[in-house]
Formats: C-alpha cells, sequence, structure tokens
C-alpha cells in the first residue's frame, strides 16, 4: 500500500497524535452531525428526500446536544422554512428504539424552537399556535444486514394498544440503508450522502488492513481527499474526525467489553480521557460513576 505523502496529511497525524490538545480527543459531534449541519448540505439532503427545491437560506440548523436527562445525543435538526422540523439520525448499530429517542427529542426541540422565536406566551392564549410539522428520517450503515429501506412505528413500542377513545399518539420513521449498493436513487439526488457513504466503505476496507484502527481512519481520509470524496470538508475537519471515529471506536470496545449496551457513553468518554492521563482509578470512579471493576475493565481497552 502506498501512503500519501502530503502537506494535509501530515496535519492529520499531528492533530490526532497524544500532544494534541485534550480537547482533540474529546466526542463532540459524530461525522454525520460535522457534515450535515452545514446547511448547503442539509439543504441538499432534505431536497432528495423531499424531492423538492431546498436553498441553504431556508434551513435553520436546531440541533441539540442532550436531552433534558442528559444521555441522549441528537444528531441533526433543523427547521425548513418554519413550516417543517425534520429530525435526522444516523446509525451503524440496531435501531428498533429510534421512535422513543425521537418522542424524547421532538419534545425538548419544540420547546427550543418556541422559546428562539420569543412566543412563550402565545402557548396560553385562546388563539391556535402554529409549530412546523414534524418530519423523521434515520440512515442506517451498519455492518448487519437491514433492508434498503424500512419503517419504525413508536407503537410497536407501546405495552398494550392504544384506546383510541382516550386518545392515540404515533410516531413513524422511515429507515434508508445508506451501504453501498443500497438506495441508489437517493444517493444519486444527494451527493454528499453518497460520499459520506463511501468514506466509511472506504474505513471499512482500510480497516481490514491495518490493526490500527486510527491509522485506518488516517488512510481512509487521506484516500478520500485525493479521490475527491468530501475532499473539502475531510480537508477542513480530517484531524477533528480522526480524533472523533477513534473515540467512539474505543467506546464501541468498551461496550463489547462489559457486554451491556447501557453502559453511558459519556462516562466512558471521560473515563477514556482520565485513563489516557493516568489519573488514579478513585478520581476516576468519583468523576464518572463507574465501579472500581469497570474502570479496571476499561483500563485494557485504553491503554
Amino acid at each position: 500500500m502506498v501512503k500519501l505523502e502530503s502537506d494535509n496529511e501530515k496535519k492529520i497525524t499531528a492533530d490526532v497524535g497524544d500532544d494534541s490538545p485534550p480537547a482533540n480527543r474529546e466526542i463532540k459531534d459524530g461525522v454525520f452531525k460535522l457534515l450535515f449541519e452545514i446547511p448547503e448540505n442539509a439543504a441538499e439532503l432534505y431536497s432528495a428526500l423531499k424531492e423538492i427545491e431546498c436553498n441553504p437560506d431556508e434551513i435553520q440548523i436546531i440541533t441539540i446536544t442532550t436531552t433534558i436527562s442528559g444521555k441522549l445525543k441528537n444528531d441533526l435538526a433543523f427547521v425548513y422554512r418554519g413550516i417543517a422540523m425534520v429530525l435526522g439520525e444516523h446509525m451503524s448499530s440496531p435501531y428498533d428504539n429510534m421512535p422513543v429517542r425521537f418522542l424524547m427529542y421532538l419534545g425538548q426541540l419544540y420547546e427550543k424552537w418556541i422559546k428562539m422565536k420569543g412566543e412563550e406566551k402565545f402557548l396560553y392564549g385562546s388563539k391556535l399556535y402554529k409549530i412546523p410539522t414534524p418530519e423523521f428520517v434515520v440512515f442506517y450503515n451498519g455492518t448487519t444486514a437491514r433492508p434498503e429501506k424500512e419503517t419504525l412505528s413508536l407503537s410497536s413500542a407501546f405495552e398494550t394498544i392504544a384506546d383510541k377513545g382516550l386518545g392515540a399518539l404515533e410516531l413513524e420513521v422511515p429507515v434508508y440503508n445508506i451501504n453501498k449498493g443500497m438506495n441508489e436513487e437517493l444517493f444519486k439526488k444527494s451527493p454528499k450522502l453518497r460520499q459520506y457513504a463511501e468514506f466509511i466503505a472506504k474505513i471499512r476496507e482500510f480497516n481490514n488492513l491495518y490493526d490500527d484502527y486510527t491509522q485506518a481512519v488516517r488512510e481512509a481520509t487521506n484516500y478520500c481527499i485525493a479521490n475527491d470524496i468530501l475532499s473539502d470538508f475531510l480537508r477542513e475537519q480530517g484531524g477533528k474526525i480522526v480524533s472523533i471515529l477513534s473515540m467512539e471506536y474505543d467506546i464501541d470496545i468498551a461496550k463489547r467489553v462489559y457486554g451491556d449496551e447501557r453502559v453511558e457513553e459519556k462516562a466512558l468518554e471521560i473515563a477514556f480521557k482520565l485513563l489516557k492521563r493516568n489519573r488514579p482509578i478513585e478520581e476516576i470512579m468519583e468523576d464518572t460513576g463507574l465501579t472500581r471493576e469497570e474502570v479496571e475493565r476499561l483500563r485494557t481497552t485504553a491503554i
């Protein structure tokens, strides 16, 4: 394998080295969010999904970082022309609980939107207050086989069938499989989504060639830059992207070590940072709420 030796690669390598600032090793935003929170890219994606003409100046990004509980993150949320509130998520693992998560996001997003407009008082008036119509979408690119497109329903999570005499609630979410070979028509309409899928596919390809996952991400990033796949985006955000993906990979490993998907991502993130700084186990336990046994098990993946 010929390694690309460019100024850009040197920059990417430097950004994620051991001497990089602590902030570079923190999970802030996922790569999907980083790409599609750019209004031009969000407008392109929405145009492809709705088959309409959407301009960047018609998009207002309102993504939230956490829910009220502080445990869930929202990948993408924006309002289109004040009439539609669009919630999008990217998933690389099972996603059957997404309708419940969307429900949790939605209340907070409406609260945020109404406060941004300074119109809280209208909710208590007699005149009907209009809100943007909610729309939902999930993009899946995990390795487990899933259909090209499917629909998830909130009611599937209900313990019993809703009594419509007392009022009922439904929330349906289309899921697009964006692995290579899937949803080609959607890819034609959204080049950025297609290139994102190609970037992820390249990471998996290079991961089979290198034992070091971070090195695989670096090589995939430089390959895509050289082949005009998200090239401008990767030139600008390359170092941050390598850092994000490497940390996410570490956390995935930690979850498998624990054998429990419910382990808090934020606790793992903090614990990883402290372990890499050689902080005492007692300090890590206090800052994260993890047990001594959990921190010891995590140490094997962080070193």
